[in-house]
Order: C-alpha cells, then sequence, then structure tokens
C-alpha cells in the first residue's frame, strides 16, 4: 500500500475503514494464494503486510489461506492489520483527549528540533568561515 497511490492505512482510520481499503485492494484471479512478488505482486503484497502484522513469514500466511481465495487473502490481511493496530489506535485517542499535553509535547520537540539545528548551522558556519 502507499500513500502516493491513495492505498495507504492511516493510523487513524477506524478497523471498519481498514477493511474498506483493504477490501479494494487489487489481487488476480488465481484462487491459490501463493506469494511470488514478481509474478503476482499484488497478491504478495497483501500477504507480506498480513506477515508483517503478524510477525511471521509471507509464505506461512499464503500456506494457511492455500485455494481459499482473494475473499480469504483481503479478510486474513485485514484482521491481521486490525488487531496489529488497536493498541496503537487506543493510544492514539487517549493522546488526542488531552490537548494541552499534544500541544505541550510539540513545542518540547520543536525546541529541542531548534536548539539542535541552531548547533548544526553553528558547526556548518565555522567550517566555512562565514560568520554572520
Amino acid at each position: 500500500m502507499s500513500k502516493s497511490r491513495g492505498n495507504a492505512i492511516a493510523l487513524a482510520a477506524d478497523a471498519d475503514e481498514t477493511a474498506r481499503l483493504i477490501k479494494g485492494a487489487r489481487t488476480d484471479s488465481e484462487r491459490r494464494i501463493t506469494y511470488d512478488p514478481s509474478a503476482r505482486p499484488e497478491v504478495s503484497s497483501l500477504l507480506l503486510l498480513a506477515a508483517l502484522c503478524q510477525n511471521r513469514t509471507p509464505e506461512q500466511v499464503a500456506s494457511d489461506i492455500g485455494s481459499a481465495g482473494a475473499a480469504a487473502l483481503k479478510k486474513t490481511v485485514t484482521e491481521a492489520v486490525n488487531e496489529y493496530l488497536a493498541p496503537i489506535r487506543t493510544r492514539r485517542s487517549e493522546y488526542a483527549q488531552d490537548r494541552a499535553h499534544l500541544r505541550r509535547v510539540l513545542r518540547e520537540g520543536n525546541e529541542r528540533a531548534g536548539a539542535v539545528a541552531e548547533a548544526t548551522l553553528t558547526e556548518v558556519r565555522a567550517a566555512m568561515n562565514s560568520h554572520y
């Protein structure tokens, strides 16, 4: 899945939106699900996504699905992704409710990043002998 292709799964997406995105993913007409990135890139991409979420290999996921077809593949991927993202989504939701905390974290991060950037610029100016 790719953000530039408009088929990325956002962390803010809920389980239903994730299912809708995965359901719309392209596959092919072969019934038997196999992991073959060069010959079956769409199917292999979905297998890899499920495998990463389940801490397994794409071949293991493909073997479990077997000849159940694309619908079973998409169901497996949807369940794996939603299960994997559930704790992240819960934590994100908790953070979103405390706007003051978010502003404080962003402000502190900006201050640290600004300090690092200023130190880097000072080093670069010294190396280039261009103090201004």
